[in-house]
């Protein structure tokens, strides 16, 4: 599914762990890397605390190639015997829906500190300490939000995002969008989306604002469509049957 993704490390080619695989597998670290990104993504698939269900050390050897490498990963302590497969060790840590809410938050979190070299230079005195601007930006009391007059920034378009309760579209997006679908902007009322955000938010999906808001706009379109199609009951109340009517038969006698 388009925006999905898994966390691997930049050094994990040369992880001793790795190093120890390639050993035990007699295999170079691109086929061990490659045999472990489909084991990762496989399990983010397919699993919610990381068993695997029916799958087996044979088996992973038989899907990668890589012969020997169940075993290998149970010997390292990555993989672990399951009475009804195997497991995935501290798959939470790295996999699932918290782990990729915890790694997007750090992400953000890493972004709002990160501060030009050039930036940082003009906030200093000739003597090299920071102004009364740089310490005190906002120049408010202790406990006040600072307020820099700034409108919040848009939300990168191609940057993918979970998804939360308190989600919405961004307006541009959902006007063009929903523009193309031939839908008017005020068919998406805040009880069309939250049937929308309440079944997807739980899944633990990753996808761009663009894909959620394209989403969005299906789900919305097939509900008014679904909605269209209902056949309204007869109003009022049948009348009973009498039994000496005989009004029908005319039109019958020859």
């Amino acid at each position: 599914m388009a925006g999905e993704w898994i966390k691997m490390r930049t050094n994990l080619w040369d992880d001793p762990r790795v190093s120890r695989l390639c050993d035990l597998t007699d295999q170079p670290e691109a086929m061990v890397v490659g045999a472990l990104y489909w084991l990762w993504a496989m399990a983010d698939e397919h699993s919610e605390d990381g068993v695997l269900p029916g799958l087996t050390p044979g088996a992973i050897d038989r899907k990668t190639g890589v012969k020997g490498l169940g075993a290998a990963l149970v010997a390292i302590g990555w993989l672990a015997d399951h009475p009804e497969g195997v497991c995935v060790v501290n798959f939470d840590e790295h996999n699932g829906a918290s782990a990729k809410r915890r790694s997007m938050e750090a992400k953000r979190k890493a972004s709002a500190r990160k501060v030009s070299a050039p930036d940082a230079d003009k906030n200093r005195t000739p003597s090299g300490a920071r102004t009364r601007e740089d310490l005190n930006p906002s120049h408010t009391s202790a406990g006040e939000p600072a307020s820099t007059g700034d409108p919040e920034p848009t939300p990168d378009p191609d940057s993918p995002v979970a998804m939360t309760l308190d989600w919405q579209p961004e307006e541009r997006l959902l006007a063009a969008y929903a523009k193309r679908a031939g839908l008017p902007l005020p068919t998406f009322t805040p009880d069309a989306i939250a049937p929308f955000v309440l079944h997807h938010e739980p899944r633990g999906q990753v996808k761009t604002p663009k894909e959620w808001t394209a989403d969005l706009v299906r789900w919305v379109k097939r509900d008014v469509t679904n909605a269209s199609r209902v056949v309204p009951f007869p109003s009022g109340r049948p009348q009973p049957a009498d039994p000496d009517d005989t009004s029908w038969i005319k039109g019958l006698e020859v």
